[in-house]
């Protein structure tokens, strides 16, 4: 079946679901914040418990994608089309609007990856730094990878 045009209605609901996932970018957005503040200060309880609200919003994030996709296919609009190709194809009126939607959550989404992949790397520093002190305090025994018998 081919589809010449989608209602007014699965249009709202589709800038509805782009709209939340936004929101849930945004969360993940301040979260990665708020995870860099205490990494730096190295709050243990704070990066737990921050680690456990990006996983719920991360959840939300992909709820709301699979939502998306379940609405496409119900329109019969092929699973290998972009959002961006049916918005231009299928948005009529709305396009330009859902465009922008689109975009901004696409932006939102590389930037919270990218805050995602160098807070890692802050905290395998922090994660280093805290280890080498403890044990040139004595407090911990170097992690030996290997030793003669091959048995640890």
């Amino acid at each position: 079946m081919v589809v010449n045009q989608i209602s007014s209605t699965v249009l709202q609901e589709l800038r509805i679901m782009l709209e939340h996932m936004n929101v849930c970018a945004l969360a993940l957005e301040e979260i990665s914040k708020q995870e860099q503040k205490a990494i730096h200060i190295l709050d243990s309880e704070r990066i737990m418990l921050l680690a456990d609200r990006r996983v719920d919003a991360h959840q939300k994030l992909g709820q709301l994608e699979a939502e998306c996709h379940a609405l496409l296919k119900q329109q019969n609009i092929p699973s290998d089309m972009t959002l961006e190709m049916v918005i231009d194809m299928y948005g009529g009126a709305e396009a330009k609007d859902l465009q922008a939607i689109r975009r901004k959550l696409y932006n939102r989404v590389l930037s919270v990856d990218k805050d995602s992949q160098e807070n890692r790397l802050r905290l395998l520093a922090a994660y280093s730094v805290t280890s080498t002190i403890l044990q040139s305090l004595g407090l911990t025994q170097p992690k030996n990878t290997y030793n003669r018998s091959g048995v640890k």
